[in-house]
């Protein structure tokens, strides 16, 4: 009996884990999982006709959410 009470504390503490580290943080909105030091620069666009040079595609998604603004790539170098 003892035996079946720590098989299964030790699988309730790896399942917590496990769920731990899988789970996103609810109150993260707008995650930066970017390599904001790869430059792989694009020319982006919004509804409005304003363009911006952003890093890198990522970067322009993460700043897009952040800024609740809606730029889109329209090419894959920097603005003119």
């Amino acid at each position: 009996m003892k035996l079946f009470a720590v098989l299964l504390a030790l699988a309730l503490y790896a399942l917590t884990v496990v769920q731990g580290l899988s789970l996103p943080d609810p109150n993260v909105k707008c995650a930066m999982d970017c390599d904001t030091q790869e430059y792989a620069p694009i020319c982006a666009a919004d509804d409005k006709g304003t363009t911006r040079t952003y890093r890198n595609l990522c970067v322009m998604k993460t700043e897009n959410c952040l800024q609740s603004a809606s730029f889109q790539k329209i090419s894959d170098k920097e603005c003119p």
